[in-house]
C-alpha cells in the first residue's frame, strides 16, 4: 500500500535579471513613412513623417491619433521636453513648435532651405537642428530665434545628441560618404571633427560626455569612451545601412535599420544579437522613455512598442499559511497601479486570481492554493495608471513531490517533476531535502544535484517529517510605498509531508490565514478572518516578533470584535510595539495566523 502526499519545491542558484524584451506592434491609423519618434513621459509621445504627417498618443501608444501639422513637406526630427513643448523639423528649412501637446503647431524661422534631419533639447529653451550642407542651428530662447553655426569639415548631418547645454555630438557624412562625427563643448561656438575613418553615418546616441556609439551604412557600429578621441569598430553582424542607436544604460543598448534590422546587446556592443521584428520594412528611429519602456518607428506607418515589467522573483510555500506565495520586486517611475497575479487553470489558460496595489508589499498569496495536492503555474502583470497591462511575465511553476512507501517498508521514496521557469534563467543546481521526527526539529538531510528528481530514504524506522528547499544566490527583496522591506527571500521551501498518514498535510489545513489592514500600522489595525469556526469572546491571540519570541498575549471580548455571515474582524491596537516583522495567531477552534508590520 502506498500512500501518495505532494510537496512543492522551487529553484536553485540563479540570478535576477530582466530578459530581452519583446517588440509588440502598436496601430498607428496610417501607412505614411515615419521618420522619428519621441515621447514627452511614459504615455503622451509623436511620431512625425512624410507629407508633414504627425500623430501622437496619449496612453504610450495604445492609440495613436493624427495632428495636423499645416505644412506638407517631409518632417524628419521630433522633440518633446514635457508632454506639451515640443518641436518638428524637416525639408525645406521646416521647424515647427507646440506649447500645447500638438493641438496646435507653428513655423519657426530656420534662416535655411536645407533640409533638417533632426532636433534635440538641453531644457526647454536650448536645443540644436541639424541637417544637410553644414546646416547647424541652435537657439537660446526656444526657437524664437535660431542661430547659424559651423564646422570647418562642412558636414551633411543626420543625427544629434544632446548632453546639456555646452556639449553635444552629431554624425553624417562628408564628400563622397566619409563619416563623420562632431562634437562641442562650448555651446557651439566651436566644433570639432573627429573623423572616425567609416562610411556614412545615421545615427549617434552619446551616455555622457565621453562614451557614445555611432551607426551607420554596411552595418557599421562605432564606440568610443573618450569623447571621440579614439573610436572602437563593432561586429555588428549585419550589412544593412543602420539608421539609429540607443542605449538604456552603459551596458544594454539597441540599433534599429533598413529591411526590418534590429540589433540587440547586453555588453555595451562586444555582442550585437539580430532580433527578428517579423517586419521586412525599414526601421527608422529608436527611442526609451526609461529603461523598461521603448518604441521604435519606421516605413508603412509602423510603430513598435517595449515594455519590460515585473517579473516573479520566487514562489515558495509561506510558512504560516502553508498556501502558495508569489514574490517580486517592483520598478518604480512606472506609473504603476496595481499587479495582475494569474495562476494557470487547465482548460481556461491564465485567469486573474487578484490583484496588489502598488503601494502594497510586492507579494501575493494564493488562499485557494493546494501545495499539498499539486503545483501551480504564475505569471503576474503591471497595470498603468491608465489602465494599460503590461504583458504578462514568464511563469513560475512550483514542483510537486510525491511521498511513497517502497517495496521494503523501511524505504521512502521522494520523487518530483522538474521545476519550470520560462525565461530559462532559473536553472535548479541543487535539492537540499531537509528530515525530522516533529515539524519543529527539521534538519538538512540531504543535497543532490540539479538533476535528480527523486530519492529514496533508506532504513526509515519511525515516523519522519520530510520538507524541500530551494535556495537563491541572489534573494528577493519585496517591497511597498511606506519604505518596508520584506524578506529577503533568499529560499523557497515546500511544504512538509510525513510519511504515514499525511498527518502534517490535514495539521496545516486547520490553520487559517489572518487578513491585516492596514499593514503596516501606525496606531491600530483590523484582523479579519473569512471562514471563522468558533466563538471570538474568550479566544486567546499572541503576538511574535521575527526572532519567535512572545511579545504579546490577551483574551478577545465581544467588544473587539465584529461578526457578519462567517467573516470576523478584530480591532487590536499598537500599544507599545516597536517596529518591525510581527506574526499574530489567533486560537479558537482553528488556529489562525497572519503578519504585520509596524512602522
Amino acid at each position: 500500500m502506498k500512500n501518495l502526499y505532494t510537496l512543492l519545491f522551487i529553484f536553485l542558484f540563479a540570478s535576477v535579471m530582466y530578459g530581452q524584451p519583446s517588440w509588440i506592434n502598436q496601430t498607428t491609423g496610417t501607412v505614411t513613412n515615419l521618420h522619428s519618434i519621441h515621447f514627452g513621459d511614459l504615455n503622451h509621445g509623436w511620431s512625425v513623417g512624410e507629407g508633414g504627417k504627425i500623430i501622437t498618443t496619449i496612453n504610450a501608444g495604445k492609440n495613436w491619433t493624427a495632428q495636423t501639422s499645416g505644412v506638407t513637406t517631409d518632417l524628419n526630427g521630433v522633440y518633446f521636453v514635457d508632454t506639451l513643448k515640443g518641436w518638428a523639423v524637416g525639408n525645406v528649412g521646416t521647424i515647427l513648435i507646440t506649447t500645447d501637446g500638438g493641438a496646435t503647431w507653428t513655423a519657426q524661422t530656420s534662416g535655411t532651405t536645407q533640409t533638417l534631419w533632426d532636433v534635440a533639447f538641453a531644457n526647454d529653451m536650448v536645443g540644436w537642428a541639424v541637417g544637410l550642407n553644414d546646416v547647424i542651428l541652435r537657439t537660446d530662447n526656444g526657437g524664437t530665434t535660431w542661430t547659424d553655426q559651423t564646422c570647418a569639415v562642412l558636414p551633411n548631418l543626420m543625427d544629434i545628441s544632446v548632453i546639456d547645454a555646452n556639449t553635444a555630438f552629431a554624425c553624417g557624412y562628408s564628400g563622397s560618404s566619409i563619416g563623420r562625427v562632431i562634437k562641442t563643448s562650448d555651446g557651439g561656438a566651436n566644433w570639432t571633427s573627429l573623423s572616425p575613418g567609416t562610411a556614412t553615418l545615421n545615427g549617434v546616441f552619446f551616455l555622457n560626455d565621453q562614451e557614445g556609439f555611432a551607426v551607420g551604412n554596411s552595418g557599421m557600429i562605432i564606440h568610443t569612451t573618450n569623447a571621440g578621441a579614439n573610436w572602437d569598430i563593432q561586429s555588428s553582424g549585419t550589412s544593412e545601412i543602420l539608421t539609429s542607436v540607443f542605449f538604456i544604460n552603459d551596458t544594454i543598448g539597441w540599433a534599429s535599420g533598413m529591411n526590418g534590422t534590429l540589433l540587440y546587446t547586453e555588453n555595451a556592443g562586444t555582442d550585437w544579437e539580430i532580433i527578428d521584428v517579423l517586419l521586412n520594412i525599414n526601421l527608422r528611429k529608436l527611442f526609451f522613455i526609461s529603461p523598461y519602456r521603448g518604441w521604435l518607428c519606421g516605413n508603412g506607418g509602423r510603430i513598435k512598442y517595449s515594455r519590460v515589467s515585473e517579473e516573479i522573483c520566487l514562489v515558495t510555500v509561506d510558512s504560516l499559511t502553508q498556501k502558495n506565495k508569489i514574490i517580486w520586486e517592483r520598478i518604480l517611475g512606472q506609473k504603476t497601479s496595481y499587479y495582475n497575479v494569474y495562476r494557470y487553470s487547465v482548460g481556461a489558460n491564465y485567469q486573474v486570481i487578484g490583484t496588489v496595489p502598488f503601494d502594497n508589499m510586492s507579494e501575493y498569496l494564493d488562499v485557494t492554493s493546494t501545495p499539498e495536492t499539486n503545483a501551480n503555474r504564475y505569471k503576474i502583470s503591471a497595470v498603468d495608471s491608465i489602465g494599460i497591462e503590461s504583458d504578462l511575465s514568464p511563469f513560475h511553476e512550483t514542483m510537486n513531490l510525491m511521498v511513497a512507501q517502497g517495496a521494503l517498508q523501511t524505504t521512502i521514496i521522494l520523487s518530483w517533476n522538474e521545476y519550470k521557469d520560462e525565461s530559462g534563467r532559473f536553472l535548479p543546481s541543487a535539492y537540499a531535502i531537509f528530515r525530522g521526527t516533529s515539524p519543529s526539529n527539521l534538519l538538512s538531510y540531504q543535497l543532490l544535484p540539479g538533476i535528480n528528481i527523486s530519492y529514496n530514504d533508506l532504513n526509515v524506522t519511525g515516523n519522519q517529517y520530510y520538507m524541500v528547499s530551494v535556495v537563491k544566490d541572489s534573494p528577493c527583496y519585496p517591497t511597498s510605498s511606506a519604505k518596508e522591506v520584506g524578506g529577503p527571500y533568499s529560499s523557497s521551501f515546500s511544504n512538509m509531508e510525513d510519511n504515514l498518514m499525511g498527518i502534517v498535510a490535514e495539521m496545516f489545513n486547520f490553520y487559517g490565514h489572518i487578513q491585516v489592514d492596514p499593514n503596516p500600522i501606525s496606531t491600530s489595525a483590523t484582523l479579519t478572518i473569512n471562514n471563522f469556526q468558533g466563538s471570538i469572546d474568550g479566544s486567546q491571540w499572541q503576538l511574535y516578533d521575527i526572532t519567535g519570541k512572545l511579545v504579546r498575549t490577551d483574551l478577545f471580548t465581544s467588544a473587539q470584535t465584529e461578526y457578519n455571515k462567517g467573516t470576523a474582524k478584530i480591532t487590536i491596537s499598537r500599544g507599545d510595539l516597536l517596529p518591525g516583522i510581527y506574526f499574530v495567531e489567533l486560537k479558537a477552534e482553528k488556529t489562525y495566523r497572519g503578519k504585520l508590520v509596524v512602522e
